[in-house]
């Protein structure tokens, strides 16, 4: 009797530990991808207040797997409606992007965070397909893939 016992309880660890670790990592996995962010902003003539026009941008974090964690890249592009220059990187810009960086998955609070801390941890809202650039949430990427 109390080997059944035993046996019962072992094969039930088994599959409950088996499915928790399932969960974590299909949590993890749902991290990478891309999340996108457009807005357009009013570009008005420093000089006189007037406005010139307005300005689209598209910023984009790429969330890849990494050796030991998730690689953090993001890239901003804008495009004038009063120029003829198309999609223009921001790379050097005021608004540039923000650097690339390593991060580790945080399964407790869903969040990518950084060791060398270049920038707070982004939280993901895997239900929805979002992330966010801070607790406040005030700042939403949509993902795309």
């Amino acid at each position: 009797m109390t080997l059944k016992m035993t046996l019962i309880c072992a094969g039930s660890l088994v599959i409950v530990s088996c499915n928790s670790s399932e969960k974590s990592a299909s949590s993890q996995n749902d991290a990478f991808g891309v999340y996108v962010r457009n807005y357009a902003v009013e570009i008005t003539n420093p000089e006189t207040g007037d406005k010139i026009g307005m300005r689209q941008i598209r910023d984009s974090i790429f969330v890849d797997q990494a050796d030991n964690g998730f690689k953090v890249v993001n890239r901003k592009w804008r495009s004038n409606d009063y120029d003829q220059e198309g999609w223009v990187s921001m790379e050097h810009s005021d608004d540039r992007p923000m650097p690339t960086f390593m991060a580790s998955y945080d399964e407790t609070s869903a969040s990518l965070i950084s060791p060398e801390n270049v920038s707070g941890p982004m939280f993901i809202d895997h239900r929805n397909g979002k992330l966010f650039r801070d607790k406040s949430k005030d700042v939403e990427y949509l993902k795309t893939q």
